[in-house]
């Protein structure tokens, strides 16, 4: 039987020469796919960008607008406004030529707040990476629907609220929307110019959060028994929050109804000059 005499230092080396040359483990090869991958450079440019209609759509505000120069790669993100956080909001769909993005209830009250800012990623035609920008002022406004002896005196946001002054011919402390009051009575109520006799004012801090709800669910501002509704604006386009028309269906054939029940009674008329003492309280 033959045996080979090695001497230990000898095996050591080849042991270590082997090591050496051996295809990296795992561990290795995970390390080397986990190291951060340099950022691509991006040049800003403006957005050519323009909102051509708002709809309300199961339970969120639907923002449609069209692009110059765009892409499909389109996020929406809130304003750099004092106070406002870098957030990503909403979600929808896009191509070149425009996107279709839906906002929920908070997204828009922080919108009014902070407005909205649009990103386009893309490639221009040398081939270098584009971030192209474009900003949108986000506005809430109160209408009257209907209301003929309350009126809206002014509207002011401030921050993650909206004070709302009101004339009415009786004072008022209760603003309610489908039945639930909001809104603090304010006891700042400035007067600009000169009230008419028997008018009062009343002024209401109101979440935008609930006027976001309001106005997502069509419902009323109530005061005095007179109604209102919330609008937004989104760019240069307005919210039409009229009732939808209904659809074409046959019409009934008349009925005839007897004279008595076709007799109505005439409003009953007010003017800011009389007192108004039939419209009670607020």
């Amino acid at each position: 039987m033959l045996r080979s005499h090695v001497p230990f230092g000898a095996a050591l080396a080849l042991c270590l020469a082997t090591a050496s040359c051996a295809a990296p483990g795992s561990n290795e090869q995970a390390a080397s796919s986990a190291a951060p991958q340099p950022e691509v450079e991006e040049i800003e440019e403006p957005l050519a960008l323009s909102v051509d209609a708002l709809d309300i759509r199961h339970g969120t505000l639907r923002i449609e607008a069209s692009m110059d120069d765009g892409s499909a790669d389109v996020s929406m993100w809130l304003g750099t406004a004092q106070g406002c956080e870098t957030r990503e909001v909403g979600h929808g769909i896009a191509t070149r030529s425009g996107f279709a993005w839906s906002l929920s209830r908070d997204e828009i009250a922080r919108a009014i707040e902070c407005s909205l800012t649009v990103k386009v990623h893309g490639i221009d035609d040398e081939g270098q990476h584009v971030r192209r920008v474009a900003q949108l002022p986000v506005t809430v406004a109160v209408q009257p629907d209907g209301a003929d002896l309350v009126r809206l005196r002014s509207q002011e946001s401030d921050g993650a609220t909206t004070k709302l002054t009101f004339m009415a011919p009786a004072g008022a402390s209760r603003l309610h929307v489908a039945g639930t009051i909001i809104g603090a009575e304010s006891d700042a109520v400035e007067i600009d110019g000169k009230l008419p006799r028997g008018a009062f004012l009343s002024a209401f801090v109101v979440d935008n959060a609930d006027l976001a709800r309001s106005m997502l669910a069509r419902s009323h501002l109530t005061l005095l028994g007179e109604d209102f509704l919330t609008t937004v604006t989104v760019g240069s386009v307005t919210l039409d929050v009229s009732e939808p028309e209904p659809e074409t269906a046959p019409e009934p054939e008349p009925v005839a109804q007897p004279e008595s029940e076709s007799e109505s009674e005439s409003p009953r008329q007010y003017s800011y000059d009389d007192g108004c003492d039939d419209c009670g309280e607020g």
